[in-house]
C-alpha cells in the first residue's frame, strides 16, 4: 500500500453532500494551537529551515507509520518508494516504538483505519485503531509528534469516540489512547484520556461543530 492509499477519504453524506473532516473542523475553528505553531515557525526560520517543507515532510513521516502500523495489524506490504529515505529511516524508529508499546501493552486490535460518517453532525473522520486493552474497549490515535497531546488532538479523539458509539449503539468506549512515538529516540509515550474527560470534549465538540457551520454561513 501507498501513501496516496491513506487518509485521501472522501466523506459522503446521505444527501450526497460532502462532509468536512474532524480534523478539518478542528482546524479551520479552533485557535488553541496557534501560537506553538507561530513560535515554531519562527524558531524554523532562524535557523535557516523552509517551516512549510519541515511541516510536509514531518507530515509524510506520519503518514508513513500509519501505514506500517495499519500494515502490520491486517498483514499487507508497505511500499515506501513514494517517501524519502530519511522519512522511512525516521517511521521505522517510530515504529520500532510502536511495536514495543505493544509487546507491553498487550493490545489486541481489532479494527483499524475505520471511515465514519456521523449524518447528526455532518462530519466524517478515520479512527486509526480500535481494540482491547485488559478486557476494555479503547479507541486509539496514533501520534508522530514530538510533543502533546494538544487540546486538538483530545478533541479529536474523543470525536471519533462518539461516531464510533453512534454507528455501534452497544458499544461503549472506556476512554482514550493517544499513542506518540519517538522519530528520533524511539521511545514510546500513553496519554490516557478518561472518560469523564471524553464526554467534555464531546460536547465541546458539538459547539465546534455549530461554530464551524455557522461560520461558512455567514
Amino acid at each position: 500500500m501507498s501513501k496516496t492509499k491513506l487518509h485521501g477519504i472522501n466523506y459522503t453524506l446521505a444527501d450526497g453532500k460532502r462532509a468536512p473532516s474532524v480534523t478539518t473542523i478542528i482546524n479551520d475553528t479552533m485557535g488553541w494551537n496557534k501560537q506553538v505553531l507561530i513560535n515554531w515557525a519562527k524558531r524554523q526560520t532562524m535557523e535557516g529551515n523552509d517551516s512549510d517543507a519541515v511541516m510536509r515532510d514531518a507530515a509524510d513521516t506520519g503518514t508513513l507509520l500509519h501505514l506500517l502500523i495499519e500494515g502490520h495489524q491486517k498483514g499487507f506490504d508497505v511500499d515506501t518508494k513514494d517517501f524519502t529515505r530519511n522519512q522511512e529511516k525516521a517511521a521505522m524508529i517510530a515504529f520500532g516504538a510502536y511495536l514495543e508499546w505493544l509487546k507491553k501493552s498487550q493490545y489486541t486490535n481489532l479494527a483499524s483505519e475505520v471511515a465514519l460518517v456521523n449524518e447528526e453532525l455532518r462530519v466524517g473522520g478515520t479512527i486509526d485503531s480500535i481494540g482491547k486493552l485488559k478486557d476494555e474497549l479503547v479507541l486509539i490515535d496514533w501520534k508522530s509528534s514530538k510533543y502533546g497531546p494538544y487540546k486538538e488532538h483530545k478533541l479529536q479523539i474523543s470525536a471519533y469516540i462518539y461516531m464510533y458509539e453512534a454507528a455501534q449503539p452497544k458499544a461503549k468506549v472506556s476512554k482514550g489512547l493517544i499513542l506518540r512515538f519517538g522519530k528520533e529516540d524511539g521511545k514510546f509515550h500513553v496519554h490516557t484520556i478518561k472518560r469523564d474527560r471524553v464526554d467534555l470534549c464531546i460536547d465541546a465538540f458539538k459547539k465546534i461543530v455549530d461554530l464551524y457551520y455557522v461560520k461558512n454561513a455567514i
